[in-house]
């Protein structure tokens, strides 16, 4: 088989990525650089040098709670308030500035590549991928559903199960919308939720992704009659009043659990601590009882 062939048909580059180490990278074998069309003999070893790249963001120094670094990877727990990326109207105080400032005085040069994101209040477990290669093989086994993504969300309400599966298609209310509703014409959506605590008026929910639509817990717990305390956006008048009575300002929504596979380092599975806006939140439930 031929070199290009295998690194196609078995470890997952694209054609592009390919073209891009011929240019700027090396590839070599048993230690000898050789071309993609290099013949491979059994037990030969492959090495990929991937093409140096430097830092994008504009690094700015912030609050960043890493949980997890090596040669592949970086895995923070997000805290609240923080959007995860610069936009037109915020290009600084970011996390990817967060984490431009942490690689430039670790004297890491790498591209900030978001592996997955979360909403600017949403806390928890976001992972930055150090090249491209390590960024388009995790973000397959997103679309491909072999991840682990698990959530504790507090809600207002009790579902009349403590545990099931919501399948309910998502998409905008309208094309000029940010808000996302359940309706037949909308893409796949399937959460997985768990009760695991209850209170007065309120419970904790572990809830899983098996797929990943934009607010798609938000949505569906809104659907399931247990909207996310403190949501602003998909809240009823009930869960309003009872957000502003737990003082709760953001969705109490944290990213816990993460579970991928590196190219390799192989399968890592990271947890994160919620922060303490929710750890007061669970005091004043206790109290409510």
């Amino acid at each position: 088989m031929l070199l290009k062939d295998e690194l196609i048909n078995r470890y997952d580059y694209s054609s592009r990525l390919i073209r891009e180490i011929k240019r700027n990278g090396c590839m070599k074998v048993n230690g000898e650089s050789v071309w993609v069309n290099e013949k491979l003999k059994k037990d030969d070893r492959i090495e990929i040098v991937m093409p140096a790249e430097k830092i994008d963001g504009i690094p700015t120094p912030g609050p960043i709670i890493i949980v997890y670094e090596d040669d592949e990877i970086l895995v923070v727990n997000k805290a609240p308030y923080c959007i995860t990326h610069p936009t037109g109207n915020h290009q600084e105080n970011t996390l990817a500035n967060y984490v431009s400032f942490h690689w430039q005085s670790s004297n890491e040069s790498a591209k900030v590549r978001f592996i997955n994101r979360l909403d600017r209040d949403t806390t928890g477990l976001i992972a930055i991928a150090k090249n491209k290669y390590v960024h388009h093989y995790v973000q397959k086994q997103m679309s491909d559903q072999t991840t682990l993504k698990r959530y504790r969300a507090y809600v207002y309400g009790k579902p009349k199960q403590a545990q099931g599966i919501i399948e309910a298609p998502i998409a905008l209310l309208h094309e000029d919308s940010f808000t996302r509703v359940v309706t037949d014409s909308g893409q796949e959506a399937i959460t997985h939720y768990q009760v695991i605590e209850e209170f007065k008026d309120a419970c904790l929910m572990e809830v899983e992704l098996k797929t990943g639509r934009t607010h798609q817990i938000r949505v569906h717990m809104k659907h399931l009659g247990t909207p996310i305390i403190g949501d602003p956006l998909y809240y009823t008048e009930a869960s309003d009043i009872f957000s502003q009575k737990m003082a709760m300002p953001h969705q109490a929504l944290h990213a816990a659990e993460l579970k991928i596979r590196l190219p390799i380092h192989g399968q890592k599975h990271f947890k994160a601590a919620m922060h303490q806006d929710m750890l007061e939140l669970h005091k004043k439930l206790l109290k409510n009882d």
